[in-house]
Parts: C-alpha cells; sequence; structure tokens
C-alpha cells in the first residue's frame, strides 16, 4: 500500500492571507499569522461568520479562504478601536484565560 504525500503549503499572496496560519514546512514555525489567529478565534467560527455575511470581507483564492490584511485591520478597527485589537493581540500572543470564581455555594450538612 502506498502512503499519501501531503501537498505543501502554498506561501499566500503579498498583502494577502488564509484562513489558517502559514508555517514553516520545516520547522512547523508561524511565518504569518492567518485570519482566524488575528481575530482570535478557530478557522471553523470564521467559516460560520463567512457563511452568514460576518466578520471581515474574505474570498476564495483557489481553494482556500483569503481576506487582505488591510480588511482584517480595518474590521477590527471598526469593531471596538484599540481596545479590541489589543486583547485580539493578547489572545493570540497565548495570554492564559481569567481565573474563574465558583459562585457554588458550599454544602452545609443537615442538621
Amino acid at each position: 500500500m502506498t502512503k499519501t504525500r501531503k501537498l505543501a503549503q502554498q506561501k499566500p499572496p503579498p498583502g494577502v492571507v488564509w484562513i489558517y496560519d502559514y508555517t514553516d514546512p520545516e520547522t512547523g514555525e508561524v511565518l504569518l499569522p492567518g485570519i482566524a489567529t488575528r481575530l482570535g478565534i478557530s478557522p471553523n467560527t470564521f467559516r460560520k461568520w463567512r457563511m452568514a455575511d460576518k466578520g471581515p470581507k474574505s474570498f476564495l483564492l483557489g481553494k482556500p479562504v483569503a481576506a487582505f490584511i488591510e480588511d482584517i485591520d480595518a474590521w477590527i478597527a471598526e469593531q471596538g478601536g484599540r481596545e479590541y485589537a489589543a486583547a485580539v493581540e493578547a489572545r493570540a500572543e497565548g495570554r492564559p484565560p481569567e481565573p474563574r470564581r465558583s459562585t457554588a455555594k458550599p454544602l452545609v450538612p443537615a442538621a
């Protein structure tokens, strides 16, 4: 039985990003963050947004979903300005989530 080969990931054209991150084929290091990473969401969430006509403008470039970097930055700026952009950037950097506080009441034994 023959092994199926994995197709090489194509580099996006200048000024354009794919829905997923463009990584170095040898090291796996992210060279260009994709649409989903820039927005701080998963690629599947962005696909759902795209079908519902939400989010930044995107288009098909061959098979993969693509968008202009300027359109993504403009959409982020529309959503909430610097605060939103800072939150997305912090999320993309791997900032840990805020700790959650328990609202459960302690159990009291019956008398």
